[in-house]
């Protein structure tokens, strides 16, 4: 399996870079500053590219059985500033796809990219009004340009509650598709969970062309 990730130098995407490598993966990992991807492995490649530019990101996509997207945003001061960065680079990305030839798509978003009835109160109340509702919105516009736009590339945007830094968990991680947020879930997951979430859909028909909310399951 060969594997492109986007922001492979932020928390998310190095927990996907390290979990693809461990399972045998190659792994093209796309990256504006090199040198702050310090892993070292014979199926890693590190390439410094624009990822607002689709004829740089193209080369590097080509053979590949997925993108993943691992892009994150800057939260501003109540949230107030708007972000473009969530569909400014995804035009990129799905441009260098179609270029490239590749079709399967993940990428990640967040619970609550739009306001539902139920929603947990960290999210109405605290995320969206306080501190990330720049990023939920943008995170929602690139959703709805994948939906309307991009019906030739088979996409999954993955939304997860808020991500930890803590090792995987060793727990199940559920999915509803078209769900912005699970009920009964705890509000936080590892990203390592996530990042083995992703990696297991990359051939999971199932989830082609939908937004699945994630969260952990019980045991059974």
């Amino acid at each position: 399996m060969k594997i492109a990730v986007l922001g492979a130098t932020g928390p998310s995407g190095l927990q996907t870079v390290l979990e693809a490598l461990e399972r045998g993966f190659s792994v093209v990992a796309l990256v504006r500053n090199p040198d702050k991807l310090t892993v070292k492995d014979n199926n890693l490649q590190v390439c410094k590219v624009d990822i607002f530019k689709e004829e740089e990101l193209a080369p590097h996509f080509k053979d590949s059985d997925a993108v993943v997207s691992c892009l994150g945003g800057q939260a501003s001061l109540f949230g107030w500033t708007p972000s473009t960065l969530y569909t400014d680079s995804m035009k990129s990305i799905v441009g260098a796809m179609r270029r490239s030839g590749v079709k399967r798509l993940i990428a990640v978003s967040a619970w609550g990219t739009a306001a539902t009835d139920g929603e947990p109160f960290i999210i109405r109340w605290i995320l969206r009004p306080l501190i990330i509702g720049n990023l939920l919105h943008n995170m929602g516009e690139m959703e709805d340009y994948l939906n309307k736009e991009c019906q030739d590339i088979d996409y999954t945007v993955v939304r997860p509650p808020g991500l930890t830094n803590q090792p995987s968990t060793g727990q199940p991680v559920i999915a509803e598709n078209g769900r912005q947020f699970l009920d009964n879930s705890a509000t936080q997951i590892s990203r390592r969970d996530v990042a083995k979430y992703m990696l297991d859909i990359i051939k999971e028909t199932s989830v082609y062309k939908a937004c699945v909310a994630i969260g952990y399951g019980k045991k059974n």
